[in-house]
């Protein structure tokens, strides 16, 4: 195993320390791993990084073991020969599995107990040389090395990991930490001091109209959903359809209609993804919906129906659809700090600081919120302070 510096502060013993490890590199592909860690790093501290407040408490390390073959598993299975296993569960750009966790977990202790000399391991990030969206928090930070995706879920997996916090997106299971709370806590609220208006608090009125995470290979047909608008009995004028999609390399693949009307989907494919067969997300502003029945159809051109489908299929991975009240009854200003709903599978609110300013709600986002950027602070202060106080025992 080599270990090497990436971003050294101070010694092991006063920093907290990320050691990232190679799995599915060869040994020829040692450069390659190299740069993949420099771009990670240069990402997440840089002056606009999502860890830029905390890049002095921070040691970054490399650790690399060469694998056999190239690249992770799929279905189940890791690739021979690979150092940690790294694998997908089916074939779909969704979690990764480390099938040798106890490799992982022995290194890093080797490493922090002082078998790599001046090295430390406090947090392990596992990542995997595969160019397409993909990983899992936990014990380990596991990513992938797609251009795009992988300081995505790095940042927002690390967020899970070291602050700790639970999700802000709607549709998921945990909402915990210094950013979530219950509503029943309106008065006083876990990030009461960061406040924009503390005078006039309130829960912003916003409805979830539909959520869905239909992983749905488009290849087989139509994908549609019949839902309901809330401005039945108040007034809903705008709303956000948040969809994400994977092996859909251009909007010209896609007829995705609301209500019979084909959406232009050209501004909302980002340019860094242009030509891509990896996951993406989409943000689409709309005017509104209709009070009673809405449709959304969503199916591949004839152009779609003829490229080629990429790793896990044409696949529309997630729907959602928010509708914000109208006359001054959400608060769009980036920056605001209130009390914002979230609302989990099913369909349960809690609230979260700010829209949609920070990473662990809109993964697309470069950074924390203020709440959760000062938690992170906090959070490694201790974990060093006692890390510090056991070395004195």
């Amino acid at each position: 195993m080599e270990i090497h510096p990436v971003h050294i502060t101070s010694y092991a013993d006063e920093k907290f320390n990320l050691m990232i490890f190679a799995d599915g590199y060869t040994r020829a592909e040692f450069d390659k791993f190299h740069e993949d860690v420099q771009w990670l790093k240069d990402d997440i501290i840089s002056p606009d990084g999502a860890l830029r407040r905390v890049a002095d408490l921070l040691n970054i390390w490399m650790a690399f073991v060469p694998s056999e073959q190239a690249s992770i598993g799929t279905h189940d299975q890791p690739l021979p020969g690979a150092a940690l296993g790294l694998y997908r569960p089916g074939s779909e750009l969704r979690a990764v599995y480390v099938k040798h966790p106890r490799r992982a977990r022995r290194a890093c202790k080797w490493i922090r107990e002082g078998g790599a000399g001046k090295a430390g391991c406090d947090q392990a990030v596992l990542l995997g040389n595969d160019p397409l969206y993909g990983g899992l928090g936990g014990e380990f930070t596991i990513i992938t090395a797609s251009k795009v995706n992988g300081p995505q879920v790095l940042r927002h997996e690390l967020g899970h990991s070291l602050i700790p916090v639970g999700e802000e997106y709607d549709g998921g299971w945990v909402y915990t930490g210094v950013n979530s709370d219950k509503a029943k806590n309106l008065d006083h609220l876990k990030w009461k001091k960061y406040l924009s208006d503390p005078d006039n608090v309130r829960i912003e009125d916003a409805k979830m109209a539909v959520q869905a995470y239909p992983w749905w290979d488009l290849d087989q047909g139509e994908y549609n959903i019949t839902f309901s608008s809330s401005s039945v009995s108040q007034s809903y004028p705008t709303a956000l359809l948040r969809t994400s999609l994977s092996s859909i390399p251009s909007p010209s693949h896609l007829d995705f209609a609301l209500n019979g009307i084909t959406l232009n989907l050209s501004r909302y494919f980002a340019d860094g993804l242009e030509g891509s067969l990896d996951r993406r997300w989409l943000d689409i502003m709309l005017p509104g919906l209709k009070d009673s029945r809405n449709v959304i159809k969503v199916e591949l051109t004839d152009e779609g129906r003829k490229a080629e489908a990429g790793l896990g299929g044409k696949m529309l991975t997630s729907l959602e659809v928010i509708e914000y009240g109208g006359n001054g009854r959400f608060n769009h200003t980036l920056g605001h700090v209130g009390a914002y709903p979230t609302f989990d599978l099913k369909g349960h609110m809690t609230l979260r600081p700010t829209n949609e300013g920070c990473l662990m709600r809109n993964v697309t986002h470069p950074q924390f919120c203020s709440i959760c950027a000062d938690g992170l602070r906090r959070s490694l202060e201790e974990k060093i302070a006692r890390k510090q106080e056991r070395m004195h025992l």
